[in-house]
């Protein structure tokens, strides 16, 4: 067994964190000790919390962590996938905003006349 700041150096996940994981049910540790209020967890708790920390990276909340820790689907992973690709696609469309506001610029502003605006009253007339 291991005492939580042993497991957080371990695992370089801070000892707040840790307690938090407590606190919200979603990574308990293996025992608490009745008297101390120590956590111990155990070494095979080690890639639990790897997932939960793979899980974040790929835009899960904890919540939905919590939610679905003993039932993840392919559907499921299949919706975060979307997600991610559309926040992607709406990176990429603001790479292509700055791209365009770049192209006026001209010693520090901005430069007139190249707004869409100006684009929609050209063709009214």
């Amino acid at each position: 067994m291991l005492k939580i700041g042993e497991f957080s150096k371990l695992t370089n996940v801070p000892i707040r964190t840790l307690r938090y994981y407590d606190e919200i049910d979603l990574f308990k540790p293996a025992e608490i000790d009745l008297f101390t209020d120590y956590r111990y967890y155990n070494e095979n708790q080690i890639e639990d919390l790897e997932l939960i920390n793979k899980l974040k990276s790929v835009g899960f909340t904890l919540d939905e962590i919590k939610e679905n820790w003993n039932n993840f689907t392919d559907e499921l992973m299949e919706e975060k996938k979307k997600e991610l690709m559309q926040k992607l696609e709406n990176v990429n469309q603001s790479i292509k905003e700055i791209d365009k506001l770049r192209s006026t610029l001209a010693n520090g502003k901005f430069t007139k006349g190249k707004s869409i605006k100006n684009e929609k009253i050209k063709t009214l007339f």
